[in-house]
């Protein structure tokens, strides 16, 4: 392997001369590896969940509203599932953040 360091590599060098303490994270345990896997296992699944819901209600829309509004009520249903997609992301990155900064 040649000696060359990477842009990424030597921007994380320099980072890390910066600000060392972002060098210093502490390892974690199994269990928080799996927790952490078992958060995002389960917001994977909520957001799937809410996803085939809004397929499904997009399915039968048009039984459901007239059709010169088609368009607009998908497009509210579709900002209202990704509006509820971010706030389940932003949910399971302070869950798995809480899990990293636990003290062992």
């Amino acid at each position: 392997m040649s000696g060359l360091k990477s842009a990424w590599e030597l921007s994380l060098e320099k980072s890390n001369k910066l600000v060392p303490e972002l060098g210093k994270k502490r390892k974690l345990t199994a269990g928080e590896k799996e927790e952490i896997a078992n958060i995002r296992s389960e917001y994977k699944a909520q957001i799937a969940d809410r996803d085939v819901t809004l397929q499904h209600k997009l399915s039968h829309l048009d039984n459901r509203v007239r059709p010169e509004d088609l368009a607009e009520e998908a497009e509210k249903l579709r900002n209202e599932f990704l509006e509820e997609k971010e706030r389940l992301e932003k949910e399971m990155e302070e869950k798995i953040n809480a899990v990293h900064q636990r003290k062992s």
